[in-house]
C-alpha cells in the first residue's frame, strides 16, 4: 500500500473485537513512524504511554463518555442523522447518533487491543524564554506524528482511532488522567489513539469537499481553478 491509498482508505475506527491482540511488531512499527514526524528545530517534544491494562482502558472510556454526552447532549439540534448518511444501514445510523448523545460511542478504548497516550510540552524547549507560539507549534508537531502512527496503522491492517474525549473540555479531567498515569508537570495528554482489531470493514468514509471549495489562488476569496480545467 503506498501512501496516497493508505491516505485516502484511512478510517476511524471505533469499534474493535474485544480479546484479538495486535501483533507487538504492528504496534512497534506503528510507533516507530511517529519519531519521524518533523518538529521545531528537531526537539521532539513528544511522549508516548503504551497502555494494555484493562482498567486504565475503562478510566479512558468513563472520562470520554462523561464528556462527550455533555458536548453533543446539550447540542441535539445540531447533530441529525442525516449528516452521517454513510453509516449503513439506516438503524445503525440511529444508534451512532445516540451514541454520540449518551457518549457510549466514544467508550472505545476500553475494546482497543492498544491505547498509545500521545502527550506533547509546550515547556520542552532549549531557550531560555520560550516563544509564546511553541505551544501551538508542538501541538502542530505531535498531530503530524498522530497521523504518521494513522497511516502506518492503515497500512499494516490495524483498525485506529482517535479519541481526545478523556482530556479535553475540563482541565480537572486533564489533570486526573497526568495524575493517574504519572505524568510529570510540564507534560499534556493530547489524545488517546486506540488500536485494534475492527469488528467490521468500513468501505465508505464521510463526504469531503471538493478542492475547489477549501482553496483559493493566491488571496483568501479568489477561486483555484484545476490545471485541467485553465484555459
Amino acid at each position: 500500500m503506498d501512501v496516497f491509498e493508505a491516505i485516502y482508505t484511512r478510517r476511524s475506527i471505533r469499534q474493535f473485537k474485544v480479546g484479538e491482540k495486535i501483533p507487538e511488531w504492528k504496534i512497534e512499527k506503528i510507533l516507530d513512524v511517529a519519531r519521524h514526524a518533523p518538529s521545531p528545530e528537531n526537539v521532539q517534544a513528544w511522549k508516548y504511554i503504551v497502555i494494555r491494562d484493562q482498567k486504565s482502558k475503562e478510566l479512558l472510556a468513563d472520562l470520554a463518555q462523561e464528556t462527550s454526552s455533555g458536548a453533543f447532549g446539550m447540542s441535539r439540534f445540531e447533530m441529525p442523522a442525516d449528516r452521517l448518511w454513510y453509516v449503513t444501514p439506516p438503524a445503525a445510523r440511529v444508534d451512532t447518533v445516540e451514541g454520540m448523545f449518551d457518549g457510549s460511542l466514544f467508550r472505545y478504548p476500553e475494546t482497543a487491543d492498544t491505547v498509545i497516550l500521545c502527550c506533547y510540552s509546550d515547556h520542552y524547549y532549549d531557550l531560555p524564554t520560550i516563544p509564546g507560539a511553541i505551544k501551538d507549534i508542538n501541538i502542530a508537531a505531535i498531530s503530524m506524528a498522530i497521523q504518521n502512527m494513522w497511516l502506518a496503522a492503515t497500512g499494516l491492517g490495524v483498525g485506529a482511532g482517535w479519541d481526545s474525549f478523556p482530556v479535553i473540555g475540563d482541565e480537572r479531567r486533564r489533570e486526573t488522567v497526568a495524575d493517574y498515569f504519572s505524568i510529570p508537570k510540564g507534560w499534556s495528554p493530547l489524545t488517546a489513539f486506540c488500536l485494534g482489531v475492527p469488528v467490521s470493514a468500513r468501505v465508505l468514509g464521510p463526504t469531503r469537499y471538493p478542492m475547489e471549495g477549501v482553496v483559493f489562488r493566491e488571496a483568501w476569496g479568489v477561486p483555484y481553478i484545476r490545471s485541467e480545467l485553465r484555459r
